[in-house]
């Protein structure tokens, strides 16, 4: 059998609404998804080890340059 991994993608803002539309979508892609509705540390980016996040803005400027995963930004 041919198992596919889980993608873990973390979702990041502050503005609950729009982290949560956007947790929904990825979990309709068979996603684990980890809601984060602030701006984490890169130690609590570290603990969830996501494959990828997606920052909803607003978000801090220049947050995105510290990352070490690959990111998306969300502007909707």
């Amino acid at each position: 059998m041919n198992y596919m991994k889980r993608r873990k993608i973390m979702v990041i803002g502050s503005n609950v609404t729009t982290v949560q539309r956007v947790s929904s979508h990825c979990l309709k892609q068979n996603a684990e998804v980890f809601p984060y509705y602030c701006i984490p540390t890169l130690e609590e980016i570290a603990l969830f080890a996501p494959h990828v996040l997606v920052l909803c803005l607003p978000i801090p400027d220049k947050f995105q340059h510290q990352l070490l995963q690959p990111y998306i930004i969300n502007s909707l």
